[in-house]
């Protein structure tokens, strides 16, 4: 039976309300209601984290997608960088590679984007610039941790892709287990030669695609 898209964002983020209270010295909270959230293609939560188009505020689908595939980074982005997308209208018109990377990865296997639930494990705004480390706790590393399962068995994925090394260390203590592949994050500095881009994203879309051949989750 399909689910509102509406209905499953907002129980999401009731969740992430109730469970990441004790956030770090200098992290922010995003939005906690979908008015509050980027309007257009963002990743959860300073988004929706639902394919909402190409342009610029594009609307939120009706219905939240049947059996998705979870895209799980490690972190959201900056606090000046969500203002930006939220002024902006989405992430996808920001100069950055990362859902340039993204998107051709997901065309390497045909998965469609809006058969993807976009999403992170740790919470929260970065402070200063949106590279580096964010700042954790052991306290808020648990709540995040324990909102990833969450988000799980909300989303209710058919297999999970984690985008680099950082997301997959807190995926693989998820339980119980589900299938989930690690794929280079698409921000990754190996991706800015634009002359060696296209054949890393072609290497990574192999990989991929063993990976769902191994776990039957093609197609």
């Amino acid at each position: 039976m399909l689910r509102s898209a509406r209905e499953v964002i907002s129980e999401l983020l009731a969740e992430k309300m109730r469970i990441v209270t004790k956030f770090p010295a200098g992290v922010r909270d995003t939005g906690n209601r979908i008015e509050d959230l980027i309007p257009g293609t963002a990743v959860f939560a300073g988004g929706s984290g639902l394919w909402r188009g190409p342009h610029c505020f594009g609307p939120l689908p009706d219905f939240f997608p049947e059996s998705p595939v979870l895209i799980l980074g490690h972190n959201f982005d900056s606090e000046a960088g969500y203002q930006s997308s939220r002024q902006r209208g989405g992430e996808l018109q920001s100069s950055h590679t990362f859902w340039g990377v993204l998107l051709a990865y997901l065309k390497q296997v045909d998965i469609r984007p809006n058969q993807c639930f976009f999403t992170n494990a740790l919470m929260g705004l970065k402070p200063g610039k949106a590279t580096g480390k964010m700042p954790t706790t052991p306290e808020f590393e648990l709540q995040c941790l324990q909102f990833l399962q969450r988000q799980i068995q909300i989303v209710r994925p058919r297999f999970i892709l984690a985008l680099g090394g950082e997301a997959s260390k807190r995926l693989a203590k998820i339980h119980p287990p589900m299938p989930w592949h690690q794929s280079m994050h698409p921000s990754a500095r190996e991706f800015k030669p634009l002359v060696t881009r296209e054949d890393r994203i072609v290497a990574q879309g192999v990989a991929i695609a063993s990976f769902l051949r191994r776990v039957g989750a093609a197609g």
